[in-house]
């Protein structure tokens, strides 16, 4: 016989014990997804222009592209 034979207990706490694993593992899971919708917004999107001079867009808030004659120079 071999020394390390599973028995039928040792086979269901096995299960009990992987089961319980995985309830945890989704209960953690579904907690993470609340807590990043409520409170916890990214960075906010910029109303970006396309500079006249220079071709790039450029934010509202942006100093400039530096150019003369940029019309969102500072």
């Amino acid at each position: 016989m071999l020394p390390a034979m599973l028995s039928l207990p040792k086979i269901l706490l096995l299960l009990v014990v992987i089961v319980g694993v995985v309830m945890v593992s989704k209960f953690l899971r579904g907690n993470r997804k609340n807590d990043d919708k409520v409170g916890n917004a990214g960075p906010e999107a910029l109303d970006m222009t396309k500079c006249t001079v220079c071709g790039n867009f450029v934010a509202a808030n942006h100093p400039g592209c530096e150019r003369q004659g940029c019309p969102y120079g500072a």
